[in-house]
């Protein structure tokens, strides 16, 4: 019989479970850590719900980090943001391995738990980059800027804290409209939120000044040295989406 650890979808939550599942020193083979919104109940498993505690996840964090270093905490808060298939399975047994061997499981390249960790931790990373460089953002009738995008993995919070920096001056939001989620910042705060519908109109200065950067686009490209195959190569076709350049 498996035992089934339901938590609420959050790193935290996650952390959480782990913690109770390494601490109680449960079989890492019969315990599964799901979130609550995509378990299906079946009759022969043993469940138990886990509610996100920030005492149990900062012990967690804390043993990481004694155990290894900052860097590696925040790879398996990476692959916990990837959109990999049954991911919690995989950082759960990683994180088996982590308190086993310590800074050593940097090194166990031959081990397929820690390269698909690794693998997913960089996918993330490798996506952040680009989003910072490409997300594009406009001017609402509503008085705040905002953009959209549709990443691949659950990256909306990472970004969001990159323009809480860069942006600090000015109210902005920021959309994931794959999974419903926005960021909200208002000169203070970032908060996040799920949002079915969300229907807003440009000003009309944005109108314009979108207009003219397209015709400025379009008058810079020489035909003849057009590249559709390396550009695609420099920057995917999923990241063409939002823009303006190429709408």
């Amino acid at each position: 019989m498996y035992k089934i650890f339901l938590y609420d979808g959050t790193f935290e939550g996650f952390m959480c479970a782990a913690f109770h599942i390494i601490s109680e020193g449960i079989d890492k083979d019969r315990a599964i850590i799901v979130s609550k919104n995509e378990y299906q109940p079946m009759f022969i498993d043993s469940v138990r719900e886990v509610q996100s505690d920030l005492k149990a996840f900062l012990e967690m964090r804390k043993g990481i980090i004694e155990k290894t270093d900052c860097s590696v905490f925040k790879k398996i808060y990476y692959a916990f943001l990837s959109d990999t298939e049954d991911k919690e399975s995989y950082i759960l047994r990683y994180l088996f391995l982590l308190f086993t061997h310590g800074k050593k499981i940097k090194y166990l390249y031959s081990d397929d738990i820690v390269n698909a960790v690794e693998k997913m931790a960089k996918n993330v990373s490798r996506e952040i980059g680009k989003y910072m460089g490409l997300i594009r953002f406009c001017e609402t009738n509503e008085g705040f800027l905002y953009a959209k995008f549709e990443p691949k993995n659950d990256i909306i919070k990472p970004i969001a804290y990159f323009f809480k920096n860069r942006l600090n001056e000015f109210c902005w939001a920021i959309h994931d409209v794959k999974r419903n989620k926005v960021a909200i910042y208002d000169r203070k705060k970032v908060q996040f939120l799920i949002c079915n519908t969300l229907k807003l109109k440009v000003t009309h200065q944005e109108e314009m000044f979108q207009m003219l950067w397209k015709k400025y686009f379009k008058s810079m490209v020489i035909e003849e040295r057009k590249n559709l195959k390396l550009q695609q190569q420099n920057m995917p076709k999923r990241y063409w989406k939002y823009l303006v350049e190429k709408n």
